[in-house]
């Protein structure tokens, strides 16, 4: 299992599953397989030898030594998933992986999640022995940035409006369905993680909502990092002097550090999420900011360093 050391920090990477190599192929439209075989450094940990881009879902477990923190929350068990069908009803041994960490559900403090999409917001909820749906780690608060729970909220149309707005063809193409899926669609999905995930955890009493780069304990802060979504945010760590820098999906890939204006195909503002890729890798080059990427492979994580017009991802910074 893959740790980090950050001041005083210790973050730790719990594995949910490996994604289908090919499954997402196309998400980074740029990123055909001659393109990655040219940049090198994607070998072996980010794209295999033909040129295919490598992706996983995990989540970071933070302990400061005063909170422990579990910060993006994966696809989770039992799920309903129409618009990624592979990901749906999942049954993975991530709390099995938790436990192996050192961790318990009943151990955690704080949730924290970049952004509301399905692969990151699962396992804040889970089913009970009686087939309830109720919070995962029971005694944790999930604090979201209010702004980013309330584009989520906006996405749910009434049955009516789902009707008249229903499209066609998304389910022909996985990308489409996945990543550029019509409004009804997207409100169906809402409506079910609204249902198994979120509801749970609001009748509970454990949702807290903050404003944009909010500090929510000391030297851990959310940082506004739009583009993926309208208000989505990263993660900051601070103690001791040192940082790390957990990207959800502002960072999409790594292929993204070495063209940072490539953008995904499910980004609400592509032009956006890479002007401010650029700025955030001039800032960070020859820092010792630590990049932990959501859905990086191998080794998880690194140090933008410059390289040509673009950068890459080094094991130490430069």
């Amino acid at each position: 299992m893959k740790t980090w050391h950050v001041g005083s920090f210790k973050v730790t990477e719990i594995p949910e599953f490996p994604i289908a190599v090919g499954l997402l192929d196309g998400v980074i439209a740029e990123a055909t397989p001659d393109v990655v075989r040219g940049i090198d450094w994607m070998r072996p940990d980010f794209a295999n030898e033909q040129g295919q881009t490598l992706w996983d879902v995990h989540s970071y477990v933070v302990d400061t030594g005063d909170q422990i923190i579990l910060i993006d929350g994966g696809c989770g068990n039992g799920k309903s998933y129409p618009m990624q069908p592979s990901w749906t009803d999942l049954d993975t041994p991530f709390l099995d992986r938790l436990t192996e960490a050192g961790y318990s559900p009943d151990d955690i403090d704080i949730l924290l999640c970049t952004h509301l999409h399905l692969d990151h917001i699962g396992w804040f909820s889970m089913k009970d022995s009686a087939g309830r749906w109720v919070p995962t780690f029971p005694h944790a608060r999930l604090v979201l940035v209010r702004d980013e729970y309330e584009r989520h909220l906006a996405q749910m149309l009434s049955p009516e409006d789902e009707e008249s707005a229903a499209g066609a063809g998304a389910d022909d193409d996985p990308i489409a369905r996945a990543f550029l899926a019509d409004s009804a669609s997207l409100s169906k999905q809402t409506k079910l993680i609204q249902e198994e995930t979120f509801d749970p955890i609001v009748e509970q009493g454990l949702l807290e909502l903050v404003p944009t780069n909010a500090e929510v304990v000391p030297g851990v802060r959310y940082e506004q990092t739009l583009g993926h979504t309208a208000a989505h945010h990263s993660v900051r760590l601070s103690s001791e002097g040192r940082s790390a820098f957990v990207t959800g999906d502002f960072i999409h890939h790594p292929m993204q550090i070495a063209r940072p204006e490539w953008s995904s195909q499910g980004d609400w503002d592509g032009a956006t999420t890479g002007r401010n890729r650029r700025a955030f890798f001039e800032a960070a080059a020859g820092t010792d900011l630590l990049i932990l990427g959501t859905h990086f492979t191998g080794a998880g994580a690194g140090y933008i360093v410059e390289d040509g017009e673009g950068f890459r991802l080094a094991n130490a910074p430069a």
